[in-house]
């Protein structure tokens, strides 16, 4: 399963968005936009999990420089295909 986000305001709207790899190697779920609250992830498809249970994933563009960094994106922002 793919994870994918649109960007949908500003400059770079119409970018996809996929899960951001940390420098650590791991993915991150999250309730809130804090650190702290930070989940690890090891492996993409483990996200889907969290995704369905409410967390925010963490996603970024690294082509795309607006979106480099990673974003917050909310569960009901991320498109799931096959």
């Amino acid at each position: 399963m793919k994870l994918t986000a649109i960007v949908k305001r500003g400059v770079a709207a119409g970018t996809v968005l996929t899960p951001h790899r940390h420098a650590g190697g791991y993915f991150v779920a999250s309730m809130s936009r804090f650190q702290k609250d930070y989940i690890p992830v090891e492996k993409e498809h483990e996200l889907l999990d969290y995704v369905l249970r409410g967390y925010s994933i963490r996603m970024s563009n690294p082509r795309v420089k607006n979106h480099r960094a990673a974003s917050l994106i909310r569960p009901e922002s991320v498109i799931t295909t096959p």
